[in-house]
């Protein structure tokens, strides 16, 4: 099978399209013929030699995606050959065949197609937190309005009757945050953000704020926020260091 894989840790320049020996279900996994692998921020951390360092290189790159089951292993009653499948995170997926836990797959409907069901899944249930039940007429903000959940999210809160004041990086992404609903967008890229949404929400502030981007912006978070109001932090941020002997 072909498998994107690197060496070492590094630039783009580490990815390589190889050849690989084809995976070996075990006891209580199915062996998957990938259709759709998805691309995560995650996969450039572990590029870069910052995440899933576990995995020794060389190896193969990807966490989520969605397939067809080719085969299963001892112990799997609930997974069967032929089903559509999908997962959220399972190092390996950028290849042709990945052998996964039975227990981390999810069944595929045939009426949603190989996209989509991949889409749904890390993206996807970040966007549909219930951390925040937007109503009709709430204002949200939503940092990276362009980015796989930022996408999701503006279209999620439009169905829902909310309006969507959104941040982006570069005028060029603008008719894209648009594109998906959002009735305002905001070009920042220097934290100043939180000097204009409140113009926009006439001196309210917004109901929510939905922020994956990190701590950079986020005493600009607070400041957009209403009173009472609510922030949504995701992601991975903090890096935990121990100072008790610094």
């Amino acid at each position: 099978m072909k498998a994107i894989v690197i060496d070492s840790a590094g630039g783009r320049e580490m990815l390589g399209y190889v050849a690989r020996p084809d995976p070996v279900k075990g006891p209580g996994q199915a062996l998957v013929e990938v259709a759709v692998a998805c691309v995560n921020f995650m996969d450039i951390g572990a590029r870069r030699g910052t995440l899933g360092t576990d995995v020794p290189n060389p190896k193969v790159l990807g966490v989520e995606g969605m397939g067809r089951v080719l085969a299963v292993g001892d112990g799997v009653e609930d997974i069967e050959p032929g089903q559509r499948v999908a997962w959220v995170y399972a190092p390996g997926s950028y290849a042709e065949r990945i052998a996964i836990p039975a227990t981390s797959l999810v069944k595929v409907p045939d009426t949603i197609d190989d996209r989509t069901a991949a889409s749904v899944m890390m993206q996807g249930l970040t966007a549909t937190t219930d951390f925040y039940p937007v109503q009709s007429g709430d204002i949200a903000f939503v940092h990276a309005a362009v980015g796989g959940v930022g996408l999701l999210l503006t279209q999620i809160i439009k169905l829902r009757g909310g309006h969507v004041v959104g941040r982006v990086s570069s005028e060029e992404k603008v008719a894209v945050a648009k594109e998906a609903g959002a009735d305002h967008v905001i070009v920042d890229t220097a934290g100043r953000f939180a000097e204009e949404a409140p113009r926009l929400t006439r001196g309210e502030g917004v109901h929510v704020v939905y922020d994956g981007s990190g701590p950079t912006p986020f005493q600009g978070s607070l400041d957009v926020l209403r009173r009472s109001g609510t922030f949504c932090w995701y992601g991975r941020f903090l890096e935990v260091r121990d100072h008790s002997t610094s």
